[in-house]
């Protein structure tokens, strides 16, 4: 779960720009509307008129390193107020390697979270290993939250569906809570005017996967409840909280068309935008508070904000904490903002618009073959 090297080229179709026409009938631009907001974010707004936030988890990302080095910043972010731990891997450690990896961790407490970022990686021996140390150190399995990044159709030319399978089956019986199938749209992303084509071939790609798992079969309802979906967040206020918002009716419209009546499970992971953060800490700094408002407002299960050091320089002790803090303050209303500061009605008819223009595009690929076919959009 995290932010992509990969991208994906977005060749338009030809249809008519959605945010041209929203721009058209609401007689402003959502880049005007940003503008606005930034103004906003500095104030301190109290009482009634603020503006309540969806109640989320707290990510950070862990770099890679030394056992003992990342076990050391792990510690240090539980300790700066992480509850979730994203840990960046960058080689396939066994039983042994992730006991000190964890070693001192409260998993009671912590949702745990790997992405692997290796050739030759191996996320369902990655897990194995997991529960292998979970078991030895007698943790209820039960109560262990977090994810493995399974992304088939982004890492594999062979999508390794089986070993993914035997994965569901595991964690459908015995971890309820961990995800082990992920859709990372991160490579999707190209700004707000193609935030269309990014919902589109995230949904498309999820729909993909609940497909071709329910034909070899596993329940495609069983496998939603262990999927999660992982956004990036930057470009634009009002339109990653559309993003967001637009996600989770889109992806019931998708479960709804292949024949899924169940209530939909989405769990959302927001993830920094690193190409928007620059080396000024200060305008950083603002960069994140955006960030984290706008992916809380959105709807967002955890959020996973970048160093505020920016995408050109090392990660920093302060720059860590002050993404932590960042999504601190907003937690406890120390970073707000009040009702009226947010167009309500822009936002809703944003979010209208872009539903309705990625669930064309959706249909648009699925038309083609799907989403492993399609080449126009």
């Amino acid at each position: 779960m995290s932010t992509s090297d990969h991208t994906v080229s977005t060749h338009s179709n030809g249809q008519e720009d959605w945010l041209a026409d929203l721009n058209t009938s609401t007689g402003t631009t959502v880049e005007e509307r940003d503008t606005a907001l930034l103004k906003e974010i500095s104030r301190r707004t109290k009482g009634d008129d603020r503006l309540d936030l969806n109640r989320w988890t707290i990510g950070a990302y862990i770099d890679s390193g030394e056992n003992e080095e990342i076990n050391n910043y792990a510690r240090a972010e539980i300790q700066s107020g992480a509850e979730a731990l994203l840990f960046r891997l960058y080689h396939q450690p066994d039983a042994e390697e992730i006991a000190k990896i964890l070693q001192g961790i409260d998993i009671r407490k912590q949702s745990l979270h790997c992405t692997l970022r290796y050739p030759g990686q191996d996320p369902a021996e990655l897990f194995r290993d997991l529960v292998r140390y979970l078991r030895r150190e007698g943790h209820e399995l039960q109560g262990v939250a977090g994810s493995v990044d399974f992304d088939p159709l982004l890492d594999w030319s062979e999508p390794p569906f089986p070993p993914l399978i035997r994965l569901l089956y595991f964690v459908s019986r015995w971890m309820p809570h961990f995800r082990v199938l992920q859709v990372n749209a991160a490579g999707f992303n190209n700004g707000v005017t193609d935030a269309d084509i990014e919902l589109a071939l995230a949904i498309s790609k999820g729909a993909s996967y609940l497909k071709q798992i329910e034909e070899l079969g596993y329940p495609a309802a069983l496998a939603n409840n262990h999927l999660q979906f992982a956004f990036t967040v930057g470009y634009s206020f009002y339109g990653d909280i559309a993003k967001l918002k637009a996600l989770r009716v889109l992806w019931s419209r998708v479960l709804k068309d292949i024949g899924l009546t169940t209530t939909p499970t989405t769990e959302i992971a927001a993830h920094s935008d690193i190409t928007v953060l620059n080396d000024d800490g200060l305008d950083s700094g603002l960069q994140l508070q955006m960030q984290t408002l706008a992916a809380a407002i959105g709807g967002a299960d955890m959020i996973f904000l970048a160093p505020a050091d920016g995408p050109f320089q090392s990660a920093t002790e302060e720059g860590r904490k002050l993404a932590l803090q960042t999504q601190l303050d907003a937690r406890s209303g120390q970073l707000s903002l009040s009702e009226k500061a947010v167009d309500q009605a822009f936002l809703d008819a944003m979010t209208e618009a872009l539903v309705e223009a990625a669930w064309k595009k959706y249909q648009t690929i699925e038309k083609q073959g799907g989403f492993a076919s399609a080449v126009e959009f």
